[in-house]
């Protein structure tokens, strides 16, 4: 009896292990860039396997388990890929061993522009840039009512985000990334043309979120899966 308990005990873990790695994924949303879609401690599932199987990573030191020439983070690759809206959990670039959670705002092909107002859009069938055009389809997109704000806002997010990123380590070096906000006229803080498999993520609550507007677009080997429930 005792080593029938001991086996099944160990089925158990071994399955979770599994699951955990190449199928499912449980999180907990750990801040607020995502409200009022997912809150803060809420939990979610996301599904591992949309965009390939992913090359396991060592918790230790971040490294792969399984070499890998193509160098995309997945032992075998998909032609799938993330569709703009797709909420996605992938590896933050600034520390691949964190995990971030956002929306696609733009894929591939795509151009981003980001003023004052909020987010632009142009795909490659538009003739011109296109005002967020999520928020009407997904309910909880929003921005501050104060959009002069913007700026001053976004620099409290960024710097705390590389503090939540770096483990409160000096963040001084990585400051000057965010020059690209700095703009005098506030019509554009940058326009951005995203290459083949590049996603351009950004948080749902736009003026409190750490995201590509300040780390760059996620290319496709940082992708980790799709969120797919909210459990509570």
């Amino acid at each position: 009896m005792k080593i029938f308990f001991i086996n099944f005990t160990l089925s158990i873990i071994v399955v979770f292990i599994v699951t955990q790695v190449f199928f499912l994924r449980i999180y907990f949303v750990p801040t607020k860039s995502m409200e009022p879609t997912y809150k803060i401690d809420s939990v979610i599932v996301a599904t591992l396997f949309d965009y390939g199987i992913l090359n396991p990573y060592s918790p230790f030191s971040q490294t792969p388990l399984i070499s890998s020439k193509a160098n995309s983070g997945h032992i075998l690759d998909s032609t799938a890929r993330p569709e703009r809206g797709d909420v996605i959990v992938f590896r933050n670039p600034l520390c691949p061993k964190a995990h971030l959670m956002k929306r696609v705002f733009a894929v591939g092909g795509d151009e981003v522009r980001f003023t004052c107002d909020g987010l632009y859009l142009k795909r490659p069938q538009d003739k011109e840039f296109i005002f967020d055009p999520y928020k009407e389809q997904f309910a909880g997109i929003h921005y501050d009512e104060d959009s002069a704000m913007m700026f001053n806002t976004l620099e409290h997010e960024y710097q705390k985000g590389l503090e939540e990123t770096l483990n409160n380590k000096d963040t001084s070096e990585m400051a000057s990334s965010k020059s690209n906000l700095d703009t005098p006229d506030c019509q554009n803080a940058f326009i951005w043309k995203l290459e083949k498999d590049t996603f351009f993520m950004v948080g749902d609550n736009r003026n409190h979120s750490f995201d590509s507007r300040f780390f760059g677009v996620i290319p496709y080997k940082f992708l980790v899966g799709k969120v797919r429930w909210q459990v509570f």
